[in-house]
């Protein structure tokens, strides 16, 4: 807010023309605006880039946020600007580009946003009892049977293996849920997937008990830690037009072993789809956002019911250990 003016005051002295020193507030205004939505919203969400669209105005004015966002990231540090990161600032970019140049997002954004890969998992999964998998590289997709706390659980075997969750996305298709990962190995070795795989397998029968596992190992390993004092518990819960048909649920606090399993499984109970996840690490803070549905397929609209979900991930951040 200060900078805004004082930009304004500094540029006119410096004889600028008005139309520059306009550019350069709205830079300075939202400066945070583009990783901000590229990490923590769905990208996928024509809400999501018509807002920004909004936002930004013009193109032009577009590129030099992107300009800025890079270099503010890189001067920032390494752990401020990653090859994911900028991937996601480029796919937010090319899309808000295509509205402010004119164009309509539906052009740019599938109806149906099931891959071919995923459409094959989903045969396998109708045909079998056991969950469809697919494992490599940074990314696991799984596609097995819908039911309440699915991605709690395979977030709770993901932290179990050592495993960060960068991104996460749900679909169902009939009756089988479709979940897709991309995730970071937390000893930055080769991710151990048959491993995951069988964990996965058996976690989905009940045949791991993931919370008392979780805490032990929160007791047994410690992440690093950053000299800083971090972030203070937060849920915001985002009125439902920040997202076409979901509420967002945003939460930023202390990281900790399992608190992604805590947080979805906290959602689940109280009777929450998941239809998407943003997961942002920051040093030893997380900021994740949640796009959620009731049972019946709506937004929360309730006031009541957004204080719930509060309190519920709250207790949930609080309680944890770092």
């Amino acid at each position: 807010i200060v900078g805004i003016g004082l930009g304004a005051s500094i540029m006119r002295r410096m004889g600028f023309p008005e139309t520059d020193i306009d550019d350069v507030a709205v830079m300075i205004e939202h400066h945070l605006l583009l990783p901000d939505v590229a990490t923590r919203r769905d990208l996928e969400d024509p809400t999501t880039i018509r807002t920004v669209a909004a936002l930004v105005g013009t193109t032009e004015r577009l590129r030099l946020l992107a300009a800025l966002a890079e270099a503010d990231s890189i001067s920032t540090g390494p752990s401020a600007w990653s090859p994911w990161k900028a991937g996601l600032l480029a796919t937010l970019v090319e899309r808000v580009a295509h509205v402010t140049s004119g164009g309509d997002v539906e052009e740019i954004i599938p109806d149906n946003p099931v891959t071919p890969a995923q459409l094959a998992l989903v045969e396998r999964g109708a045909s079998s009892d056991r969950p469809a998998i697919d494992a490599h590289d940074d990314r696991l997709t799984i596609v097995c049977a819908d039911r309440p706390g699915l991605f709690s659980r395979i977030a709770g075997v993901l932290a179990l293996n050592g495993l960060d969750v960068l991104e996460a996305t749900v679909r169902t298709s009939d009756a089988l849920a479709i979940e897709e990962f991309r995730v970071s190995s937390a000893f930055g070795a080769e991710i151990p997937w048959s491993k995951v795989e069988r964990d996965l397998e058996r976690a989905l029968l009940g045949r791991i008990a993931l919370e008392p596992r979780l805490a032990e190992r929160a007791r047994s390993y410690q992440r690093r830690r950053n000299t800083g004092r971090g972030l203070e518990p937060k849920v915001r819960v985002l009125e439902h037009e920040a997202s076409d048909g979901s509420t967002v649920v945003e939460v930023v606090g202390p990281d900790s072993v399992g608190l992604l399993y805590g947080l979805t499984r906290a959602l689940a109970d109280l009777d929450l789809d998941i239809l998407r996840a943003k997961i942002a690490t920051m040093g030893s803070d997380v900021v994740d956002s949640f796009y959620v549905r009731d049972r019946s397929g709506a937004p929360i609209t309730d006031e009541a019911d957004g204080d719930e979900i509060r309190t519920a991930l709250l207790h949930v951040l609080r309680t944890s250990k770092t």
